[in-house]
């Protein structure tokens, strides 16, 4: 079931860096060299020497990790680095994003202004989770209106932005796969299961010192901060640097299994504050449509800039946000717009941007309707497109979204546009650039890094 779920979902840093490499030089007391020693490193000297040699260049990389304060064992992914950017909450160690948090990272190309995120204590959250509104007063302004009061999980942050970018073909397999028992209904135990795909963002702020005393006190101590921790666990290897019942987790106040279960504001609106509430497959799907429409408008209101609509050039901006291009091909696209472009244009409704909205979502079914199309490279005309498009949602494109997306792609002036480019801009539109680009398991590459990989163990 977890397998099948996982499938589914799919200061500056060198002075920081710096810092880090002092604190472990002058905080090694005798107990942590004896602990280095006894895990294979060596003695003091061995272990001045690793430092030696991250100073020599081995640090000259961004560390993410060190600037968004969380612990990682491995590289932070696209959609990591987005949720700890905009996330502005920690509780028990834990990052979480407000509901505010989610649609600014979704509508904003950087987070807020703030100094810090804010440390919430149990009562903080007793006090945040007693105002989460239950299922029926939910709606499409649910984020909006909950604002800061609330805490959303990174897990759940993968969940949402999942539902953002499928099709109701799509969502109704994942409310099947949801249903474990086959019931037609999704329980707090069958939803949770996303928890298991992912481990949480766990901060190291709450160890850092607050006071010139406190840091004064470690000092004389000579312990190693959860920062510097982790740095030299990243560099050395936790199985290396300790044994026995050392462990990273020990700075830690809850496991990873008690996280899992820790309420947030997500679970207590979709199964009550009592958490025995079930949704149905109508339920779920209302929820679906909500947040899709929720996010939709914003967006719309942000680009119709106080009007009743949205400017061919605006509309351009709005289509391209998300899309990996060069800067200037970017201004090439708003170029094309605006030369084809009249001054007094009633540019695109909120209607129609929902209706473009709900095409997004049925990408993937488009990309298969005109799967023809792409392999051969044909360029089609708009009223093919349009039909296209219709075949996929049941509903054809108004005109004049038609009409727009032309003048954006269209580079020649032909009245035609390449499917291959238009699909590649509205992928990387529907999933906000947060979408991986893997690697094929063959090929030459791969091939080299086993061989590598083999050598350097012989």
């Amino acid at each position: 079931m977890k397998r099948v779920l996982s499938r589914f979902w799919g200061f500056s840093t060198k002075h920081r860096q710096h810092i880090l490499n002092q604190r472990i030089v002058e905080r090694t007391s005798a107990r942590n060299v004896a602990v280095l020693t006894a895990a294979g490193i060596g003695t003091s000297i061995g272990a001045y020497q690793l430092i030696d040699t991250a100073r020599a260049g081995i640090l000259d990389g961004s560390d993410d990790a060190s600037r968004h304060n969380v612990t990682t064992d491995h590289k932070l992914t696209k959609r990591e680095l987005r949720f700890l950017q905009f996330a502005s909450v920690e509780y028990d160690d834990v990052i979480y994003m407000s509901p505010m948090d989610f649609i600014d990272s979704l509508t904003l190309d950087a987070p807020r202004e703030r100094v810090y995120r804010r440390v919430l204590k149990e009562k903080d959250i007793q006090r945040i989770l007693k105002k989460t509104p239950p299922f029926r007063s939910g709606g499409k302004h649910f984020f909006r209106t909950m604002d800061q009061s609330g805490i959303i999980s990174y897990s759940e942050y993968i969940f949402l932005l999942t539902l953002l970018t499928k099709s109701k073909a799509a969502f109704r397999i994942a409310f099947l796969m949801f249903d474990e028992d086959d019931n037609g209904n999704i329980d707090r135990d069958e939803f949770m299961l996303i928890r298991s795909l992912t481990s949480s963002l766990r901060s190291t702020t709450r160890v850092q010192p607050s006071t010139a005393s406190d840091e004064e006190d470690r000092r004389e101590s000579c312990q190693l901060d959860a920062a510097d921790y982790h740095f030299a666990v990243s560099r050395i290897g936790a199985d290396r640097l300790f044994t026995g019942a050392d462990s990273y987790a020990v700075m830690f106040t809850k496991s990873e299994e008690e996280v899992r279960k820790q309420d947030t504001t997500l679970l207590l609106h979709l199964f009550g504050l009592r958490g025995n509430a079930t949704l149905s497959f109508d339920e779920f799907q209302q929820f679906y449509e909500n947040l899709q429409e929720e996010l939709m408008e914003i967006e719309f209101y942000e680009f119709a800039r106080g009007k009743t609509a949205i400017s061919p050039v605006d509309f351009a901006r709005l289509i391209l946000r998300y899309s990996i291009v060069n800067f200037d091909d970017y201004h090439k696209y708003l170029q094309r717009v605006q030369e084809k472009s009249d001054d007094d244009e009633p540019g695109i409704s909120l209607s129609q941007w929902a209706t473009f909205s709900r095409f997004l979502n049925n990408l993937a079914e488009f990309q298969s309707a005109v799967r023809l199309y792409v392999n051969s490279n044909v360029p089609v005309s708009e009223p093919e497109f349009a039909r296209a498009v219709g075949c996929t949602i049941g509903k054809e494109l108004d005109p004049v979204v038609v009409s727009m997306i032309f003048r954006i792609f269209d580079e020649n002036n032909d009245g035609t546009l390449s499917y291959p480019e238009f699909l590649a801009v509205m992928s990387d539109r529907l999933h906000r650039g947060l979408r991986g680009r893997l690697e094929k398991p063959w090929g030459w590459k791969p091939f080299k890094n086993c061989v590598i990989s083999e050598v350097s163990r012989a």
